[in-house]
């Protein structure tokens, strides 16, 4: 059974997520979102307020995706020492199997960091910074705790699907135009090359949210009692035991890929032409992608060599990442041409030689390395 606005209610009393007298007393209102996923946004002026995230189908790949958000959410909340974490998570409360359905309590008057630059103009430092060392942090012993309390099973342990796309792509389920980009990466050996070593190089041996970009960073500037900004991750259904490096990675390409999309099309050329021309609108949001890998190399401590292996890697791994984001625009959305190559030439210079492309690299503080 599909959820509506108009049966919300008696479902979350049923849940024992509502009390009737709330309810009848019209401190209760329903925003229904058209996302993936369906979702509402429960609205109790006195008390919590609520956000419920139901499955729009029913397949396998989907439900089980769901089932490892909510075993994540239980585990998190049963686990000690983990508050670092927890702090910056919505509150985990239920899971109903049946309507394949999750509800956790709804962030108020809160942003994505995407919407975040699009109203702003700017990301907020500091949280950058934190979101850096925590995601450093995943790597830790806690988060491995967290990790075994779930489910047998629950997680699959595999690399993400774009490094062997050109492989494994499952044949007559792609789009026309992910076919094309299909053909356009298996006649590239420098992609498929590139995609090969990293997947035969994935590490899996740390937590990883497996889709932590912009739109899954949530905000709410100046709204905490204290005097920095509250943050959240969310959308922790592709959760994973992976690379320490992917999440990262995840972020960074966010930057790589508002550069481009950014882009209006009249101004709109080469690569070449356009890290010249746009030099400038990339810089404007620089310090922020350095502050995220500052705090990550504070985090895990990283100095000398291994700090510039892990900033090699970390480039190519964004790099696959955005052939991903190409993939996923190429299904879902309507953008030029234009914009789709500049993505895929993106990827190939980080992956011929990441170190020509230094003006998109993050860089921390010489005194942390």
């Amino acid at each position: 059974m599909y959820l509506t606005s108009a049966s919300l209610a008696s479902w979350l009393i049923q849940r024992g997520l509502l009390d009737p007298a709330v309810f009848a007393e019209g401190q209760f209102a329903v925003e229904e979102l058209e996302f993936h996923n369906r979702g509402f946004r429960v609205y109790r002026p006195a008390h919590n307020s609520l956000y419920v995230k139901q499955l729009r189908e029913y397949d396998q790949p989907n439900v089980q995706c769901l089932q490892r958000e909510a075993a994540f959410g239980k585990a998190l909340a049963n686990s000690n020492g983990l508050d670092w974490l927890r702090t910056h998570v919505p509150q985990f409360l239920d899971y109903d199997a049946r309507h394949h359905a999750v509800t956790v309590r709804l962030i108020l008057k809160s942003v994505n960091l995407h919407e975040c630059i699009e109203q702003c103009g700017v990301l907020p430092n500091h949280l950058l910074r934190q979101l850096g060392r925590t995601i450093a942090l995943f790597r830790g012993p806690e988060c491995d705790a967290v990790v075994s309390a779930m489910p047998a099973g629950s997680l699959p342990c595999k690399a993400p699907w774009i490094l062997s796309f050109h492989i494994d792509q499952g044949a007559g389920f792609l789009s026309r135009q992910n076919e094309e980009f299909l053909c356009t990466l298996q006649r590239d050996q420098l992609l498929t090359g590139s995609l090969d070593e990293l997947h035969d190089g994935w590490r899996a041996e740390s937590l990883m949210h497996g889709d932590l970009k912009w739109n899954n960073v949530l905000t709410r500037l100046g709204g905490g009692t204290g005097t920095e900004d509250e943050w959240f991750i969310i959308d922790w259904e592709m959760l994973d035991r992976g690379d320490p490096l992917w999440d990262l990675a995840t972020m960074v390409q966010c930057w790589w890929h508002y550069w481009i999309l950014s882009t209006p099309p009249d101004r709109l050329s080469d690569f070449d032409t356009l890290r010249v021309q746009r030099k400038q609108a990339f810089d404007e949001t620089r310090n922020s992608l350095d502050l995220l890998w500052l705090g990550y190399v504070e985090a895990a401590k990283l100095r000398g060599s291994p700090y510039a292996d892990c900033r090699v890697r970390l480039l190519k791994l964004a790099a696959a990442r955005m052939l991903q984001s190409v993939c996923e625009l190429l299904s879902t959305v309507g953008v030029a041409a234009q914009y789709i190559e500049l993505m895929i030439e993106m990827s190939r210079r980080v992956f011929a030689d990441p170190d020509s492309m230094t003006e998109f690299s993050p860089e921390a503080n010489s005194d942390a390395v």
